[in-house]
């Protein structure tokens, strides 16, 4: 089981710097394989499975969400995660096709909006010991 999952757009540099940046301690599941364009369908079946299992299996998830970002795939990913009750921390960066809209989904639905990799993991790491407190005491 991972803590945080990382989605929204697919290019690396994002991603690199939240798992650099992020506290050693705290696992983080990245669904991107760059193999994924050869998978056949079988295979494809099996990650989008392994994706959606990992977002049921996770404490966080968090969005990058950037004007090169086109994936209706990420939307239905952030409304399952909302309506699962994740922790959602969603970065939206100013110039992102319709972030007025997401930012207001977000608002109303209870995800936290960030504009930059700082808070993201800040809020991620703070959601993660918020987490752990509530466990230690139900088990106290």
């Amino acid at each position: 089981m991972f803590d945080v999952y990382l989605t929204g757009y697919a290019k690396t540099e994002w991603r690199t710097e939240i798992k650099n940046r992020i506290a050693r301690d705290i696992s983080v599941f990245d669904p991107i394989d760059p193999k994924y364009d050869s998978f056949n369908s079988a295979e494809k079946a099996n990650q989008v499975a392994k994706e959606l299992e990992n977002i049921e299996d996770c404490e966080v998830i968090l969005f990058y969400l950037c004007k090169e970002w086109d994936s209706a795939y990420s939307m239905l990913k952030l409304g399952d995660a909302v309506g699962r009750g994740k922790q959602v921390v969603v970065l939206i960066e100013s110039e992102t096709s319709a972030a007025e809209k997401i930012t207001r989904y977000c608002e109303y639905r209870g995800a936290l909006v960030v504009d930059n990799l700082d808070d993201m993991v800040e809020n991620a790491e703070e959601y993660l010991a918020q987490a752990d407190l509530v466990k230690a005491m139900s088990l106290g």
